[in-house]
Order: structure tokens, then C-alpha cells, then sequence
């Protein structure tokens, strides 16, 4: 259905960054910190409850067993018969007590078509994903942030954002759209740029 031309080197360049950005985010999100506190640290933490597990699948087009533990068979079974493969996929739990979230990733290195927001809601939906996200280095241009506001495509179900690195050093940054920033979880809000 979505099937493309291999992936350009250009795309796969942004996995492990965007990568290591998402784990991050949600570490720091969910774990209380004193007020300045900055966390580097990541998943498992071997002192809190909390556990974050993210991993590139883009460029090997397998799953690990870590990863497979957290589907149903359905979900599964769509993945070894129809080999679905968003670029990132991960979750979260809060709390050892608490369930898993998952989150689907589709990483672009070209502005997004209406393609791509519908190849990243798909893989949302076929995981059962608590955050879909899409992101491209090139961002989503006017007339499409348009239609999707118009048709209400994204509104809690997926969130689009432009990757880019700061001006001033080599870190880099998720930008949300200002016109998409009333529907998105407050997680991005507070850690993306918008």
C-alpha cells in the first residue's frame, strides 16, 4: 500500500538522533526532577520505576524480542505476514505497575506529502500506538497543514513535527507546527519547540 523507493542514506542519517531525542524526552517527562535539574540519562534506570525502550527499525526491517513481547498476536501476525515496519517503534511504561504506551515513528528527509500522514496514522493504528509521530527534516508545507486542519486529520491522533539541527552547535530539536500545537500531548509541548 505505501510501498516507496528504498530510503535514501539521508533519512537513515536521522533515526539514531531522533532516536535518542524521543527516549530522552520521555525519561524526562515522566521522572520528577528538582526545578533546573537536567537528566542525560537513559533507559532502564536502574533506581525509578520508570522504563523507556526505543529502537530503529527503518534500516533493518526487524523487530527485536523486547520489542515483539509488547504486541498481541494479531499485531504480530500483521507483522510477519504483511512486514509493516514504521522507522522507529518503542514504549514507554510509567510506573512497573502501569502498562506499556507505544510509539510508532515514520522519519522523512523530504517535506511530508498526505502519503506520509496517511503511512504514519496506519502504523498508529496497526500498533495500537498511545503516540504515532511523523517527522520530517523538511517540515509539512502551508497547503497541507491546511487540509489537515480542515479534514481534522491529526486532532489526538498523530502528532507532525519538523527535525532540524539549532543554528549554534549540533543539538538538535523537534519542532511542532504553531497551528498543530492544540493537539498534541502536553509531553511535546513541553519539550518540542513551537
Amino acid at each position: 500500500m505505501f510501498s516507496e523507493k528504498p530510503k535514501a542514506r539521508l533519512e537513515e542519517r536521522l533515526y539514531e538522533p531522533i532516536k535518542d531525542f524521543l527516549q530522552n524526552i520521555f525519561a524526562n517527562y515522566y521522572v520528577e526532577r528538582k526545578k533546573g535539574e537536567i537528566r542525560y540519562q537513559r533507559a532502564p534506570f536502574e533506581y525509578e520505576e520508570i522504563s523507556v525502550y526505543v529502537e530503529v527499525i527503518g534500516n533493518t526491517k526487524r523487530f527485536s524480542d523486547t520489542l515483539k513481547r509488547e504486541f498481541d498476536n494479531n499485531t504480530l501476525n500483521i507483522i510477519n505476514n504483511e512486514g509493516i515496519f514504521p522507522d522507529i517503534v518503542g514504549h514507554v511504561r510509567k510506573k512497573a505497575s502501569s502498562p506499556k504506551e507505544i510509539l510508532t515513528v515514520e522519519v522523512k528527509d523530504k517535506p511530508i506529502r498526505l502519503k506520509d500522514i496517511a503511512q504514519a496514522k496506519f502504523y498508529k493504528d496497526i500498533f495500537k500506538a498511545t503516540f504515532g509521530l511523523l517527522i520530517s527534516s523538511k517540515g509539512i508545507p502551508e497547503e497541507k497543514v491546511r487540509f489537515v486542519l480542515d479534514r481534522d486529520v491529526i486532532s489526538g491522533k498523530l502528532i507532525i513535527a519538523q527535525w532540524y539541527e539549532q543554528p549554534y552547535g549540533h543539538k538538535w530539536q523537534l519542532e511542532i507546527h504553531p497551528r498543530f500545537k492544540d493537539s498534541v500531548p502536553d509531553l511535546f509541548k513541553r519539550f518540542c519547540k513551537s
